[in-house]
């Protein structure tokens, strides 16, 4: 890397920076205050106004990444859904940088979208707050010394289940990383199976959709420093559960999300081919 490119990566994060912590910090005053004036009705019915405070979390970080912060771009090759406010489903995304969850934020400002993410992310003061009010799910996890490697906790995972079939009643859909991890050469891995056995076992329709390029954005091997480019969110079509297997299911999404994106014009077939996947 040369001297000047880092510069500019380093004026570009410092930026990028400096617009995630006004942008938040405002958005928590913002979404507490709102909540501190509507408390009687919290109280009375918390799903109306965590649905309210669910569109301000995705605008916020919406903002964050693609108004004010100029070095990022994101297309959507299609549409939702034409049924996307009447039924809720499973949204199930590849997952390629930490710039995902801010590519989700375009549809999670049109639909009310619970999220699932890492307890780790609660060491950022008021994240756990703003997750909370927002109705964010998040899932613990514990040290596996044997395998030296980060686990869920078991009673975590359950007690995630059941929040996540209580936040679909309520008329929330769900937005997932089926990875379970960031694809560190961004060949499409394969899928854990709990999301799977939830819908088979709710009858909860999963919508794939497939995000490309967003390694540019924020590059995986860089911890700190951001990059600058355009992603593409190519959504597929819904895939119903009924009459599939776990592993039916899980199959036919991860197909339809690797045939999403094929169809992206950023998708590298030198690189990220996955052979099993192919017609």
């Amino acid at each position: 890397m040369g001297a000047v490119d880092y510069a500019r990566k380093l004026a570009r994060s410092f930026v990028f920076y400096s617009i995630c912590l006004v942008t938040y910090l405002t958005s928590v005053l913002v979404i507490t205050l709102y909540v501190g004036l509507v408390f009687p009705v919290y109280l009375w019915n918390k799903p109306a106004v965590v649905k309210v405070t669910n569109w301000m979390f995705f605008t916020c970080f919406n903002l964050i990444g693609f108004v004010f912060n100029r070095s990022w771009k994101c297309v959507m090759l299609n549409d939702l859904p034409e049924d996307y406010k009447k039924k809720q489903r499973i949204y199930m995304f590849n997952h390629l940088s930490s710039s995902d969850p801010f590519l989700v934020t375009h549809i999670g400002m049109k639909l009310p979208l619970v999220c699932t993410y890492k307890d780790s992310l609660h060491k950022i003061p008021t994240t756990r707050l703003m997750m909370g009010l927002s109705g964010q799910l998040a899932i613990k996890f514990m040290y596996d010394k044997a395998n030296d490697r980060k686990i869920p906790v078991r009673d975590s995972v359950g007690k995630l289940m059941k929040d996540c079939k209580d936040a679909m009643d309520q008329g929330f859909n769900l937005c997932v990383y089926p990875e379970g991890k960031r694809s560190r050469d961004g060949v499409l891995q394969e899928f854990k199976d709990g999301f799977f056995r939830f819908a088979v076992e709710h009858g909860v329709e999963i919508q794939p959709c497939a995000i490309s390029n967003s390694a540019a954005l924020w590059p995986l091997k860089s911890t700190f420093l951001i990059g600058s480019g355009l992603a593409y969110i190519n959504i597929g079509k819904p895939i119903s559960p009924e009459g599939k297997t776990v592993e039916q299911l899980k199959h036919a999404t991860r197909k339809a999300i690797y045939d999403a994106l094929r169809a992206c014009p950023t998708f590298n077939p030198a690189l990220e081919t996955v052979p099993e996947l192919e017609d």
